[in-house]
């Protein structure tokens, strides 16, 4: 639903306009932009990624040192976890001593996560807490109000794009700078603002659903482990 809306909205150009009606459908002036090589509506601007919102990578502890590792309380993400489009939990953590001595950086909550190479190079994940990730990963934190899902959408449109930029015999390998120097169209404030609270309000249900799907997954696993135990027992309790 989220996806179709941005398509709708984005690549259609029919957002709903001062009438409520589809903005294009209904005869909505377009204009020529010769950077993007296409029309978009009239009084939107367009912005490099580097122009609206943070961006950087992460880096790995070195693996020998158990300091960094042992009984971390920090979420450390890897590239192979942005298979998931939203990314709710993590079974990775660092020390503060590994943070601190690595070139890994947190990103907060609501960050936009791209893999840069391997296996899932030009995948992109919304991060929903606070963590940092491995080297192979490059965190998008928006800085203009409201653009959190139109950016995250408008890169994960770009999945095919990123693929063809490949340089080695498997994956693209993708750079920062080909990340921070993403052309996009921005549209007004007023249609970011409506635009953030329709997704945001179905991302939350999802994000909720996810959580709820963990909690009920630890309770079940506690119940098994518990029967299991019970059964145990009784079978070798002598006689």
């Amino acid at each position: 639903m989220a996806k179709q809306l941005y398509d709708y909205w984005f690549v259609q150009f029919d957002f709903p306009n001062e009438e409520g009606k589809p903005y294009k459908s209904s005869g909505g002036k377009m204009v020529w932009n010769e950077k993007l090589k296409r029309e978009i509506p009239e009084g939107w601007d367009i912005s490099l990624i580097k122009d609206i919102a943070t961006t950087y990578s992460g880096g790995t502890p070195k693996s020998t040192n158990i300091e960094y590792y042992d009984n971390g309380e920090i979420a450390w993400i890897n590239s192979g976890e942005l298979n998931s489009p939203i990314i709710t939990k993590t079974t990775n953590y660092i020390t503060k001593c590994g943070l601190e001595n690595s070139s890994a950086k947190l990103y907060p909550s609501n960050s936009i996560l791209v893999a840069m190479y391997g296996a899932t190079a030009g995948k992109v994940s919304l991060l929903t807490f606070e963590a940092c990730s491995n080297q192979a990963v490059c965190g998008v934190i928006p800085t203009i109000e409201n653009m959190l899902y139109y950016v995250y959408f408008h890169i994960s449109s770009l999945y095919s794009h990123f693929i063809t930029l490949s340089t080695g015999s498997a994956r693209d390998n993708i750079s920062q700078d080909t990340i921070k120097n993403i052309l996009l169209p921005i549209p007004t404030r007023n249609i970011l603002k409506l635009f953030d609270e329709k997704i945001g309000s179905i991302y939350q249900t999802i994000i909720n659903n996810y959580q709820q799907i963990d909690s009920l997954t630890k309770q079940r696993d506690v119940i098994i482990l518990f029967s299991a135990t019970t059964i145990l027992s009784a079978v070798f309790q002598p006689i």
